[in-house]
């Protein structure tokens, strides 16, 4: 139980780091839509704006809900047992291998940071990348759906 304690204090940590980066990446959005003349701004830059902010939001809060999770985990016992048996379902994991899932999820992340960072770029890669993520996902959704009503 030693060992998935200290896998749970890197996952802790990995969260840590996510909450950071979208703060600091939260801090420059805000930055730049302040600093930005609106006068010729196009209904696309604000809805670029607001989904990069959206999204950057989002991530920090998933991060702060994982990193509370995992910090109230890690010092119940029960609640550790409980984790370590969910994690190590094998059907579930059959599951997950079959729709990709570790792989999806770092794919999907780095996409949506690519996405987030691109659209202060150019707005056709914030556009693809979004659409490619949302795609995806729900690829990986529906098969993962699939697998677990026929498993």
């Amino acid at each position: 139980m030693e060992k998935f304690r200290t896998t749970i204090k890197r996952r802790i940590a990995i969260s840590s780091g996510m909450a950071f980066i979208a703060m600091v990446l939260g801090v420059f959005s805000t930055y730049s839509i302040i600093i930005t003349d609106h006068s010729s701004a196009t209904h696309s830059d604000g809805f670029v704006a607001g989904f990069q902010f959206g999204l950057i939001v989002s991530i920090f809060g998933l991060a702060v809900f994982d990193i509370i999770k995992l910090s109230l985990t890690i010092n119940d016992e029960t609640k550790l047992r409980i984790l370590y048996n969910k994690e190590h379902d094998e059907r579930l994991i059959a599951i997950r291998n079959k729709a990709g899932a570790p792989m999806i999820v770092v794919t999907s992340v780095m996409m949506i940071i690519a996405a987030i960072i691109a659209g202060y770029f150019n707005i056709v890669v914030f556009y693809t990348l979004v659409v490619a993520v949302s795609a995806q996902l729900l690829i990986s959704a529906m098969v993962k759906l699939y697998c677990t009503k026929t498993m």
